[in-house]
């Protein structure tokens, strides 16, 4: 059979396109997600970290996205924030979670009372500053007490201690921190990055998600502001499925940008093996059916990301009366994809090298890449606890628990 050069066919067509995607909002990022999916792989191997790349998307507007009109932003709805994810983790999923402290707080924003707090945070968000994240601490860590302090000195507030997984935080204005007072009390407030006891390492060394940043942060004698200051759980009412949904997008993202790239190794690989079936692998019926198995994951990743995305919608929709249900519908949701999309993609990225050779394998090619990025974001709030919260309520009714921590008991 003589091999034909036809036109790059349309992939998205085979992931689907939610309505969000036909609107101006991606025709307005596209240009930047495609300046940073080119910069991707070679940010990957050269450990290259993506300061110009968040730079593009603070520019570009892309950081005020959830940002009211108001103070700046874009307005955009949650769909509209999770779809566009998507797409950004599609180009670089590094880049992706490097912002996820970021729109959280944003979250946390909007549904703070008016007041000069409020108006304050979302006039600086608006103008393009973001934030991290600096919240978790190191395996020794309590449960119930954060090792970061919160005192006063001199008339104003300190910072001290040590934070881990300061995801995006080196890329960021702004840290949101989490600590504990004298008194035992749990405060979160903000810090400069550029303060001058602040230290952010980049120590990172997970598998994969290597270039977000989410190494250590010391905290000598940070200044903090009286009025930043928020006691006790300060968390929006959907933030356990905000969280957990992002991480959702990127690998729903990820996929994508795996089978780009099996199709497109594919499509212009040559050699093939005496015992294939087609003289071309992009003709070899067996090696197409690994392809299609990688965007069927894919898809499902994408549409189950949409569906739940919808749900957390609803609860920002909500009136007061109504949020403690629909926050229970959005958690069992995002609980349920989650469950199902981290397995499903990591055999997908796993199963593409079976449509390539030896070479896939190699450093340079970078496909090694996917699965592992997929493996680290799996292990954030690991999946088993959240599968059996969504099965003690088909069979007892439980609803999912308040809010979680992780440390020594």
């Amino acid at each position: 059979m003589t091999y034909i050069s036809a036109p790059l066919p349309n992939l998205s067509l085979l992931w689907g396109r939610d309505a969000r995607e036909n609107t101006p909002l991606h025709e307005q990022f596209s240009a930047v997600f495609e300046k940073i999916r080119k910069q991707a792989l070679q940010a990957e191997l050269n450990r290259e970290l993506p300061f110009e790349q968040i730079r593009l998307l603070k520019e570009s507007g892309f950081t005020a996205l959830r940002v009211p009109v108001a103070h700046g932003g874009l307005g955009a709805s949650l769909e509209d924030l999770f779809s566009l994810i998507t797409a950004l983790a599609k180009a670089d999923s590094n880049v992706a979670q490097a912002l996820r402290a970021h729109f959280g707080f944003v979250e946390h924003l909007l549904f703070e009372p008016d007041g000069p707090y409020r108006t304050k945070w979302l006039d600086r968000l608006g103008a393009g500053q973001t934030a991290g994240a600096a919240a978790a601490e190191g395996p020794a860590s309590k449960r119930d007490l954060f090792s970061t302090t919160l005192s006063q000195r001199d008339g104003h507030w300190v910072i001290n201690g040590s934070k881990f997984f300061t995801t995006g935080s080196l890329y960021a204005d702004w840290l949101t921190v989490t600590g504990t007072t004298e008194d035992g009390q749990t405060v979160k407030t903000l810090a400069a990055r550029n303060d001058p006891g602040l230290e952010i390492v980049d120590d990172w060394d997970g598998v994969g998600q290597r270039l977000t940043a989410s190494g250590t942060a010391h905290f000598r004698d940070v200044h903090t502001e009286d009025d930043d200051l928020r006691y006790g759980n300060t968390a929006f009412p959907y933030s356990q499925a905000f969280f957990q949904l992002y991480h959702l997008a990127t690998v729903a993202g990820i996929a994508r940008s795996a089978a780009t790239d099996v199709a497109d190794a594919v499509r212009r690989r040559k050699r093939t093996f005496s015992h294939g079936n087609a003289d071309l692998p992009a003709e070899d019926p067996q090696i197409l059916e690994v392809v299609g198995h990688v965007f069927s994951g894919a898809y499902i990743a994408g549409a189950a990301v949409e569906r739940a995305s919808r749900a957390i919608q609803a609860v920002a929709d909500s009136p007061a009366s109504e949020i403690e249900l629909t926050v229970a519908r959005a958690e069992l949701e995002v609980w349920q994809v989650q469950d199902r999309i981290l397995p499903l993609v990591l055999e997908a990225t796993t199963a593409l090298f079976d449509a390539l050779s030896g070479g896939a394998t190699l450093r340079v090619v970078g496909l090694d890449r996917h699965w592992r990025n997929v493996r680290t974001l799996g292990n954030h709030n690991p999946r088993v606890y959240r599968t059996r919260v969504v099965g003690d309520y088909a069979v007892n009714g439980t609803l999912p628990p308040a809010q979680w921590r992780v440390g020594v008991a």
